[in-house]
This record gives C-alpha cells, sequence and structure tokens, in this order.
C-alpha cells in the first residue's frame, strides 16, 4: 500500500480518484490547491502525487518546479482537462513522471500509478544498495589522499566499458576494487567472474579461459558482467594473443573449434608486477598491453597511507565482531600504535587476517598487543618510552633484524607456505628458501 497526494481544486475529481486508489489499497491525501499541497508533503510524505495543472493560486506547473529547485524527491503523475503535447513536455522537463487527461480512464490510472511507484521502488533500492556497497568496500578505499586519487579514477572506469588494468602489490585489494567498478557500473547486475591464474597450470589456462567443445569457458561465464583475470602477466604467450584478439573483436573460439563466438564480458584484470615491465622484458605481449589501456588504477601499499589504519582497524574489529559472535570495543591505543608502525608486506589482506585472529583469540575486551602478530608485538617493544626507536646493536645487526621480522611476519601470514609468503614478500620461492636459512628462521 502506496501513501498517495491527491491535488486538485476540483472535489468531485478528488472524490473519484480517491475511490479508485483506495479500491486498489492504497491510502490518500488530499490538497485542493498547490500551496496546501506543499504543506502537506513536508507533513505525510507521501510516496506519490497525483497533481492537476490547471488550478487557482499555486498551478501544478508551479509545484512541480518549486520541487524542482528543492530537491523534494517525490514521483510526480500530472493529470489534466486540458491537455496539449506542450503542456505534456513542459510538465515532463518540470519533473513530471508521467502524463494522463481528463475524464481518466479507471485502468489505465491505476496502470500508470503502478508503473510510478515501481519505478520509484527500484530508485530507491538502488540507492540503497550503492549506499551498501560503498559501506562495504569502504575499508578498502580509505580516506586518504592517496585513496581519494584512486577512488577518482575508479568512478571514471565505472562509467566506461573498456578493459581496466589494477595493478599493486599482494593484499591491497585489487579484486574488491574490481568488485566495486562492477557494482558502480551499468554490469551491476550482471555475474563476476573471477580467475586466478596464479595457480593454473599452463596448459590449462586456454581451456579455462575459452572454453572446450561441450563447455563453456569463464569469458562465456561473464557474459553480461565481468571477467576478472588476477595476475594477468601469469598468462602463457599463446593466450595473451588470443585474449588480445578478444580485446580487439569481441570474439573468440573454443579450445578446438572453429566457430567465432561473439563475448560479452568487460575485461579487468590485475597485476602485482608493473606490465609496462613485463612488456619490456618480452613476457607480455605489446597489443594486449595497448589494449589495456583504457583505465589504469595503481594502488598504493598500506604503508604509504598510514593514516587509513586505524579507520580500517576499526573496520575490521566491528566485522569479526559480527562473525564470530565477541563484543570487543577496538584496538587499545599501544596496539594501535603498532600497527601503525609496522611495514605491512601483506598490506590491507595482512592487517584483515591479524584483526580477525586477534578478535578471534583475544581475551581481553579490547585488542591489546599481545594478540597481534609477532613482528607488530615487536613495533611496541621496539620503542623508547619517548616514541622514538630504540636503536640496540650495529647498523647491520638492526638491518638483519628488520629483515628477519619481515620475513617472519609473512611466514606467520602464509601459515609457513613458502610459496604464499614469496608472494605475499614479492620475492621469489628461492629467494625466500636462502633467506630463511640466512636468517636462522625455522618454520
Amino acid at each position: 500500500m502506496a501513501k498517495i497526494l491527491l491535488v486538485d481544486d476540483n472535489p468531485q475529481n478528488i472524490e473519484l480518484l480517491s475511490l479508485r486508489l483506495s479500491a486498489a489499497g492504497h491510502e490518500t491525501v488530499e490538497a485542493r490547491d498547490g500551496e496546501e499541497a506543499m504543506k502537506l508533503l513536508a507533513q505525510q510524505a507521501p510516496d506519490l502525487m497525483i497533481l492537476d495543472l490547471q488550478m487557482p493560486k499555486v498551478d501544478g506547473l508551479t509545484v512541480l518546479r518549486t520541487l524542482k529547485e528543492k530537491r523534494i524527491e517525490v514521483p510526480v503523475v500530472v493529470i489534466s482537462a486540458f491537455a496539449t503535447v506542450e503542456r505534456a513536455v513542459e510538465a515532463m522537463k518540470a519533473g513530471a513522471l508521467d502524463f494522463i487527461t481528463k475524464p481518466f480512464d479507471p485502468t489505465h490510472l491505476e496502470l500508470v500509478v503502478e508503473r510510478a511507484l515501481e519505478r520509484t521502488r527500484l530508485e530507491s533500492r538502488n540507492r540503497f544498495l550503492t549506499e551498501e556497497i560503498n559501506a562495504r568496500y569502504h575499508f578498502v578505499l580509505g580516506r586518504s589522499e592517496a585513496m581519494a586519487k584512486v577512488y577518482e579514477v575508479m568512478l571514471r572506469a565505472a562509467g566506461g566499458t573498456g578493459p581496466v588494468l589494477i595493478q599493486g602489490e599482494g593484499g591491497t585489494g585489487k579484486e574488491t576494487v574490481a568488485r566495486v567498478i562492477q557494482k558502480e557500473s551499468e554490469r551491476a547486475e550482471g555475474p563476476f567472474v573471477a580467475m586466478q591464474l596464479a595457480g593454473l597450470a599452463p596448459e590449462e589456462q586456454e581451456a579455462e579461459l575459452f572454453g572446450t567443445p561441450g563447455r563453456k569457458g569463464k569469458v562465456e561465464l561473464a557474459a553480461g558482467g565481468v571477467l576478472f583475470l588476477d595476475e594477468i602477466t601469469r598468462l602463457e604467450p599463446a593466450v595473451q594473443e588470443k585474449l588480445a584478439t578478444l580485446a580487439a573483436t569481441h570474439g573468440f573460439t573454443r579450445v578446438g573449434g572453429t566457430t567465432t563466438i561473439p563475448a560479452d564480458a568487460r575485461l579487468i584484470v590485475s597485476s602485482t608486477v608493473d606490465i609496462n615491465d613485463a612488456v619490456r622484458d618480452g613476457s607480455f605481449r605489446a597489443d594486449l598491453r595497448a589494449a589495456l589501456a583504457d583505465s589504469q588504477i595503481d594502488l598504493p601499499p598500506l604503508r604509504e597511507r598510514r593514516e587509513d589504519i586505524p579507520e580500517l582497524a576499526d573496520y575490521f574489529v566491528e566485522k569479526y565482531n559480527r562473525e564470530v559472535g565477541r563484543a570487543l570495543s577496538g584496538v587499545s591505543p599501544q596496539a594501535m600504535d603498532a600497527l601503525t608502525s609496522y611495514h605491512w608486506p601483506g598490506n590491507v589482506r595482512e592487517l584483515a587476517n591479524m584483526i580477525e585472529r586477534a578478535v578471534s583469540t583475544g581475551r581481553k575486551d579490547r585488542i591489546e598487543p599481545a594478540d597481534l602478530g609477532i613482528a607488530v608485538r615487536g613495533m611496541v617493544s621496539a620503542r623508547t618510552p619517548s616514541g622514538g626507536p630504540a636503536f640496540q646493536g650495529n647498523y647491520r645487526q638492526q638491518v638483519r633484524e628488520a629483515r628477519r621480522q619481515i620475513v617472519l611476519a609473512a611466514l606467520t601470514e602464509a601459515e609457513g607456505e613458502t610459496p604464499a609468503a614469496a608472494e605475499i614478500l614479492g620475492l621469489s620461492e628461492g629467494t625466500v628458501e636462502r633467506l630463511l636459512t640466512l636468517l636462522k628462521i625455522r618454520r
């Protein structure tokens, strides 16, 4: 049931409208002229207004223009016995959703009213979803100047239709940014299909991406939505060529097939390495890089936007409180000082995982330094009472200890798995293995 404000100086018209709309299950409120209508708007907050154009004192067009000037959001259906094309166009320009004439057909009136109410419901739902999305992904954006610039590029990308390249260290939120772009775009209702190239064998890439006879690949599954390819530089050269063709022609063939299939998926890709470096060393095709030049987003590491850490930490505390059924009040000043001092090799992902463990295992009503990882706890003990660093030993000893803490943190984050720790650190597995030996770190 909707509340509908009827505005007409003719009592008989008001009565007819009220009877018909009441029979359809709606509640009606009545006003005899535009001036009374403006007063009732503030008092009643109707879902819809049916407005006569020809009235004494304040006519219908004046009401429409006033609503527009004051940014009062209420859908309006105009009804008038003096209908002309010019007046209809004028009313629609002034903000009316629809226009019907007197004498009205009751069935047509109900159809117009339901159509206007449905449009209002859809607009309200879209506003709600947008607010929900912004709230859900706010932790990725933060409030720092660096992220404000990123957000501007994201909004421009969301308004476009071409491919998007997202670059940044591991854990900076590249996939989440891709999801935000989709949710803010005209493809919001379409599928989001993610493909992780890093963990896929070279011989499987083409089949997974383009499909085989009788089986759809990720490109087809993402039709009408977004195809997100994580770690695009891991793509094999032959598959890169096929992807470049897809980007240029919006068509592809399945593995072993000969028929060209049209593709309707927006391509968003990510990389933890500079894709231009990959082009220069010959591991990435220049034409595919050119196809990805439509929009590029570079996500800064967390250590370069430390001012976002307190808000991100509070967000994750609330998030994991809900998930595990706890009610921690937040992060203690000492623990927050340690969090903002830490270098975060795993970026936002590492912070999220650390807060999740702290919320799950913490024994007090808020997160204390003891609840954090070993490397982060060290940021508390390594500071003097004045807040400055407490250097102990010579320069080489300090550097060695710092390296050890960095590797320890990554290994802890990776739960002892060398490949995952290497990804967090941005190093090869062999380099990490050598560091474990050199720094005398046991798993």
